[in-house]
This record gives structure tokens, C-alpha cells and sequence, in this order.
């Protein structure tokens, strides 16, 4: 058995390979504890072929997924219970799905794996994409440009255009395996590699080479969540990204059956009236700039005013600063949770300088809304 290693790392593992086929991250030994290399560091088909079989028959712990999927339905419940609308399903591969078959990979065909913890998964970014080409391949009649737009964005990649890209107003989460899934061997036959390499031209004559890769099998089933603060564009976002994966398939080879999901069935989440919210204190904290201010302010409620009153701004100049004056004089809130925003806001905002004379505008206005008569 040959490691590309430290030696330290080696010692540890013993070279032995069945220490190194007892690794708990397949992305680990996937991509570093390859022990297939042979003289002159070198691999041939076979070892490779052999390789992937004893990967295909292990299994790993399913905890660390369960804990994965448990945070991303937290975060589903936290965005639900700040004012976003989310949409959670789970969906099963109808069939084996490959998933990032041409990454790079030191065994020659790769396979997309967490970044952490080494599972396979469909990255948001992925998921996306495929939404967006169902929209403009499927769906009739075709949704506008604008429409697409607000649902995805934009990027103009010419640097004379930057001014007019946007941010799309749906977001994909990650798919998620609900355990670690099934992995199985499979094979494609290219039958003319010699030709793909320029070598001779394509003949019957030339020779089919096997090349094995892993998928994972059917039957295995997956979670996947979108959100957005306009619930009209997410439920288009939902049905497009549906329609992706039941009727064009996700990964690669899709063309010949691969990557196909079924049997779709809808999350319902707590309804945000039982979920309790956090706290005012606790929402405080995840402000970080002018858009999860707003956020902050318009999750505030008449009711919440006892809390807000013992509530304190201290600690967060950093954050609270009279540039956000405006976004509290815009807020769509009433004037007397405006006005003891005002007053906290004053706890940590100093008054400026003379010479500064818009920040001093702005520190007169938060004077004015917290009911200070600045004569």
C-alpha cells in the first residue's frame, strides 16, 4: 500500500488498508486516502476498479447527517419565524445519481462530497441552476426576463455592466441525503478513446476500455429547502425546482436515465405562531448592517414593547450608528416603538462635530423621533 502522506500520517495508519477503509469521512479517503498508487506512483484501472468496490461497500455514520439536516430545518424555522416564507420537501433518486462524475479527482472520476463531513449532496448553487433550466426549457408559457430576474438575479460578467446586476430574491439551500446514502459501482465503455485522444481515427476496430465510477443508488431519499421574503416568487421557485428534478434530473447523464427524483413530498413546518421567537436581545445580536436592522425593526410588535423598553443598545456602537437613522425613519413601524428605538439608539450614538454637518442632520432627526426637543 502506497500513500501520497506525511509519514507521520502513515505510521498512524499502519499501512495497513483496512486502518485507512475505517476513516468516518468519505471525503477523506476519497481524495487523500487513495491507496491504489503503485510503483512509480502510478494507477491502473484495476487498482482503481478495486478501490471504489471497497468503498462502495462500506458504510458510514449516519449521525453527523442527522445533525446537519437538524440545523438546516433550525435555520428554516429561525428565517419562518423572522418574516420569510420557506418551502421544505423531501424528494427519492428515481435513479442512480452521479454527482460531479468530471470534478477532479485523483482516481479519474470524481464525485461531489461535503466539504465538512464528506456525504454527497447537491450544492444549492447546483440546485439553482437546474430550477433556472427547467423555467426556461419546461415551463409554459416561459416566465419573462424579469420574472427570472427576480426569482435568480442576474450577472453580467462584462466589468461596463456590473451596475446593473442583481440579487436573486429566491435561495436554494443544499440537498441533503436523510441518511448516508447507498453507493454503488458503475461503468461506462467509451469505445474510442484513442480517437477522443487524437491518436487514430474512430473505427470498430478500436477497443472499448471499462471505466468504473461510484453513484448513488436509487431509492435513496433527499431533503431540499428554498426561501423568500416574496412568497409568490417561492412557490414559482419551488415548482420549477421540482420539475428539475422529477422531469430533467439532476448530476450527470441525465440524457440516459440518471438522476431522476420521485416521489415528492412537502416538510410542513411549525407555523410561526407556535414557534416561539427569539428573543429581542437575541435578534439584536444578528444585526450587522443596514438591511438586518431593518429586519430587527420589522419583526418588532406592539406587545413586544415591555421587552424592548429593558432592552439595551451598549455594546454596539459597531453596528448602531447614526447612519441608520434613515432606515429607522422608513420603518413600518409605530411611532412609539420608533421612539424608543430613538432613545436606545442615543445610548451609543454620540453627538458629532460641528463641522460633520450631515451626521449632525442625522443625529437631530434620532433626537426628533426619540421626542428630544434639540433647541
Amino acid at each position: 500500500m502506497r500513500l501520497p502522506l506525511p509519514k507521520e500520517t502513515i505510521e498512524y495508519l499502519g499501512n495497513n488498508q483496512n486502518t485507512v477503509l475505517k476513516a468516518s469521512n468519505l471525503a477523506l479517503l476519497f481524495n487523500k486516502y487513495v491507496y491504489s498508487w503503485q510503483n512509480g506512483w502510478q494507477m491502473e484501472e484495476k487498482n482503481l476498479r478495486e478501490f471504489r468496490e471497497a468503498i462502495s461497500k462500506m458504510t458510514f455514520a449516519k449521525e453527523y447527517i442527522v445533525n446537519t439536516i437538524k440545523r438546516q430545518q433550525a435555520m428554516a424555522h429561525g428565517l419562518q419565524s423572522s418574516g420569510w416564507h420557506v418551502e421544505s420537501f423531501t424528494a427519492t433518486t428515481d435513479s442512480r445519481l452521479i454527482i460531479g462524475l468530471g470534478g477532479t479527482s485523483v482516481i479519474e472520476t470524481g464525485m461531489t462530497l461535503h466539504p465538512l463531513y464528506g456525504f454527497p449532496y447537491l450544492p444549492g448553487s447546483g440546485l439553482k441552476g437546474l430550477a433556472r433550466a427547467y423555467a426556461e426549457i419546461a415551463v409554459d408559457p416561459k416566465p419573462s426576463g424579469d420574472e427570472l430576474r427576480d426569482v435568480f438575479g442576474s450577472e453580467d460578467k462584462n466589468p461596463h455592466n456590473v451596475a446593473n446586476n442583481r440579487q436573486g430574491k429566491v435561495f436554494f439551500m443544499d440537498g441533503l441525503p436523510n441518511q448516508f446514502p447507498k453507493l454503488e459501482l458503475d461503468i461506462m465503455n467509451p469505445h474510442y478513446g484513442e480517437y477522443y485522444r487524437g491518436e487514430k481515427p474512430p473505427a470498430d476496430y478500436l477497443n472499448p476500455v471499462p471505466v468504473s465510477f461510484l453513484a448513488v443508488a436509487a431509492e435513496e431519499k433527499f431533503s431540499f429547502a428554498v426561501y423568500s421574503k416574496d412568497a409568490n416568487l417561492l412557490a414559482k421557485a419551488k415548482e420549477w425546482l421540482i420539475g428539475g428534478l422529477t422531469e430533467l434530473g439532476a448530476g450527470g447523464k441525465t440524457n440516459v436515465g440518471y438522476g431522476y427524483f420521485k416521489d415528492v413530498q412537502s416538510i410542513t413546518l411549525s407555523p410561526t405562531a407556535t414557534v416561539k421567537h427569539d428573543s429581542l436581545t437575541a435578534r439584536l445580536k444578528s444585526v450587522r448592517n443596514p438591511q438586518t436592522f431593518a429586519d430587527f425593526l420589522k419583526g418588532i410588535k406592539d406587545d413586544d414593547r415591555e421587552e424592548l423598553n429593558a432592552l439595551s443598545f451598549k455594546g454596539m456602537q459597531s453596528v448602531i450608528n447614526i447612519g441608520l437613522v434613515a432606515v429607522l425613519e422608513s420603518a413600518e413601524i409605530s411611532e412609539e416603538i420608533k421612539k424608543i428605538i430613538a432613545q436606545k439608539m442615543l445610548e451609543v450614538c454620540k453627538e458629532p462635530d460641528k463641522k460633520y454637518d450631515e451626521k449632525l442632520e442625522k443625529y437631530k432627526k434620532l433626537q426628533k423621533i426619540a421626542g428630544i426637543n434639540n433647541v
